[in-house]
């Protein structure tokens, strides 16, 4: 199960001007342990039904068994048309289960269109074979103006193919009773999945919303769902010092608001990793910026390759960060350097590229506590269904934590509506 190092994020290590006492840190957590049992006892309410997808076995079987029948089409490509939480669930878990060259290795490729720059979607519909492609329609109310404009434009490209079949090509993902699309799925006999209506969009990577692309490029959402659960259970039974969701909200609150360290950089040390840090920047933004003092602002970042590009201002910029690592403990593959090398490199000789890879986060952290900056890492066993499910529900749990330590409505988003009204507002009057 993944573990958290907070040592680096400890006054005891760093000092007292950006660190937390150990004192400070097990008082908060007594005090708030409260709040654990506050999330569960929310389960039913809007916002708070990412809980209960882990036990949602029926939904699991019957996407399992709808991708099991979608193979007789042999699709070349599985297209998402989708923003924000409809889309950002999903390219984490590609990118984590089917590697960033999945396009090089097999089909059906995994897809995901969660824009409307022109020139991107045209490149897409130059690439690929509309015929030998099944288009994934993700929006709960049908109103959102970006993936209905996909829509639009994609059963155009079918339309200009000659396609008759249209609804083949389709599955929407949407509210099971409102909304736009269900009653165009229903009129035109395209297959449809629910989002639940108590799961807001940057929840909802363990509902349909994310399980069924993944799950028609193969990978196992049971595994997926298993983790989650196991991660859950864990959260339930802990002590509130061994509670690893209270852990990680009770640091970032406590750096937040008592050490001012108001941006939080999550730096994942593997590429699979990466999009997970896209992910968690909407969830940790939308959640939780929501009045003029309330919001750590996210940054992404990569080891080893932002080392050479952000490291300098993480080290010796403003002291207002803090940095959650991840780091892999066993990689599903490795290699060997050789002997072949300068003597000058001859510390290269003969080393796992693993090793190398460890060495380098060792070196970042360690020099990040040296220059008394706070950090935490997770420790993920290895990169797999079980352990991605698991983190899901990790991240969703500790921001259900913050919303209620800041006092915040960590599920709706007032902020994008706003947007959205006026976007159609200024789209209606062009002609």
């Amino acid at each position: 199960m993944i573990e958290i190092d907070i040592q680096n994020a400890l006054s005891e290590t760093i000092g007292l001007r950006n660190g937390i006492g150990s004192r400070v840190l097990s008082n908060f957590l007594t005090k708030n342990k409260a709040l654990t049992g506050k999330v569960f006892q929310s389960k039913s309410k809007m916002g708070y039904g990412f809980l209960g997808l882990p036990d949602d076995t029926k939904l699991a079987k019957k996407i399992k068994s709808f991708s099991q029948a979608q193979k007789k089409n042999k699709w070349d490509n599985i297209v998402v048309l989708g923003i924000g939480g409809s889309a950002l669930g999903g390219i984490a878990i590609r990118d984590a289960l089917l590697g960033s060259f999945n396009l090089l290795r097999k089909k059906p490729h995994l897809l995901f269109i969660d824009n409307i720059d022109p020139d991107f979607v045209s490149e897409l519909f130059d690439s690929i074979d509309v015929k030998k492609s099944l288009f994934i329609v993700i929006s709960k109310s049908g109103g959102t103006t970006e993936p209905m404009a996909l829509y639009s434009l994609t059963r155009q490209e079918l339309t200009k193919k000659k396609i008759k079949n249209q609804k083949k090509h389709f599955i929407f993902i949407t509210d099971p009773k409102k909304g736009i699309l269900r009653p165009i799925g229903k009129k035109e006999g395209i297959h449809m999945f629910d989002v639940p209506p108590t799961v807001g969009g940057r929840f909802s990577v363990l509902s349909s919303v994310g399980l069924v692309p993944v799950a028609l490029a193969g990978v196992d959402i049971t595994a997926l769902l298993k983790g989650a659960k196991k991660m859950r259970e864990l959260i339930k039974k802990s002590k509130a010092d061994k509670n690893p969701a209270l852990l990680l909200a009770s640091i970032q609150y406590l750096l937040d608001k008592r050490r001012d360290k108001p941006m939080t950089v999550m730096m994942p040390y593997s590429n699979t990793l990466f999009r997970m840090g896209d992910w968690y920047r909407q969830l940790l933004a939308e959640s939780l910026g929501k009045n003029k003092k309330t919001g750590p602002t996210p940054i992404n970042a990569l080891g080893t390759t932002d080392q050479h590009s952000q490291l300098q201002l993480y080290s010796d910029g403003p002291e207002d960060k803090f940095i959650i690592f991840m780091k892999v403990l066993k990689h599903n593959k490795d290699l060997t350097l050789g002997k072949d090398l300068p003597k000058e490199l001859s510390f290269l000789h003969g080393k796992q590229l693993s090793d190398v890879l460890s060495a380098a986060y060792k070196g970042t952290s360690e020099a990040i506590a040296k220059n008394k900056r706070p950090s935490i890492t997770l420790n993920i066993p290895k990169v797999d269904e079980e352990n991605l499910g698991a983190m899901f529900m990790l991240l969703e749990f500790q921001i259900a934590l913050l919303g209620l330590m800041y006092k915040v409505d960590a599920f709706n988003q007032p902020g994008v509506e706003q947007s959205k009204i006026i976007t159609k507002k200024i789209l209606s009057k062009i002609k």
